[in-house]
């Protein structure tokens, strides 16, 4: 079944785990702070609909980057003290690394300090299945870029450690690029792969990789129509406008365990472990050319 008509089917389960009650602000940003070790600047007050809101507001954590926004909405539901589901909606948020960070690349520092964006995300831990479900991810670049998620991770909850331990069978990726946001990361890594490299010859390196990476995918899981739909997205990196929609489904899923057998593998990007690591899994992808809304 394709992605997309999974997560529709997967609907009908947001209806909330049983014993599952709202969570009240206090305890809300306790439950933040406990599951991913960032704690609110300000105390949220409690709105209509069960959101709380604070504006003006700091996301602080040991080594954590900095994260501003101008507001912030969280609401959630918790059940025998755990934290079931959260959204979050951010309006002007900002991302900085921290005062004592010093491993930052400078290109990533600069792309983090021209950047203001808005976000939201719905996620909800479904014990009877042992999955999670992100709904409505989007995140909103100010300079026009733009990225919606949905996704299906089985053996994870509602925390970042549990994501680790989780196994992704279902994905679904809109990408709008807006020619200009790719561009330094593209620099980057092809900088990495060509230490010499910089500017349009990085860029070239790194396309050349990911055009590599698809021709060394497996058939079974990238169809030709596929594998045809990013190799244009590909080429028209990093200037390229358009919109990338990718889907993904795996019955086992995919997670940190089987993608660790890459680093094991004698050929990491080569035809023989992503064989491996892809296995019953299919990947579907289209690549429209200029801005559309």
């Amino acid at each position: 079944m394709p992605m997309c008509l999974r997560l529709v089917a997967l609907l009908a389960l947001l209806a909330g785990p049983v014993g599952a009650e709202p969570a009240g602000c206090d305890a809300l940003a306790r439950a933040v702070q406990d599951t991913f070790g960032l704690r609110l600047s300000t105390a949220p007050a409690p709105v209509a609909e069960g959101w709380c809101v604070v504006d003006g507001v700091r996301l602080e954590g040991e080594s954590a980057p900095r994260i501003t926004l101008q507001t912030l909405r969280i609401r959630g539901e918790m059940a025998e003290g755990s934290l079931m589901a959260l959204e979050v909606e951010g309006k002007g948020l900002r991302v900085a690394p921290s005062l004592n960070d010093r491993k930052t690349a400078p290109w990533l520092r600069d792309f983090l300090r021209l950047q203001t964006s808005d976000m939201q995300v719905s996620i909800r831990r479904e014990d009877a299945a042992d999955r999670l479900l992100v709904q409505d991810g989007h995140l909103l670049l100010s300079g026009g870029a733009e990225l919606a998620l949905s996704a299906e991770i089985a053996g994870a909850g509602v925390s970042a450690a549990s994501l680790l331990t989780g196994r992704v069978t279902g994905l679904h990726l809109e990408w709008k690029n807006d020619g200009r946001t790719l561009r330094p990361v593209m620099e980057a890594m092809g900088a990495q792969l060509e230490p010499e490299a910089e500017g349009t010859r990085a860029v070239l390196a790194a396309r050349d990789l990911l055009s590599g990476l698809i021709d060394a995918m497996p058939g079974d899981s990238l169809p030709q129509d596929t594998a045809e739909a990013l190799e244009r997205f590909v080429a028209a990196l990093p200037q390229g406008r358009g919109r990338l929609v990718l889907d993904f489904a795996s019955e086992d899923g995919i997670g940190a365990a089987r993608l660790g057998l890459l680093a094991l593998a004698e050929d990491p990007m080569g035809p023989a472990a992503l064989a491996r690591v892809f296995a019953g899994s299919g990947i579907g992808a289209s690549w429209t050319p200029g801005l559309t809304p």
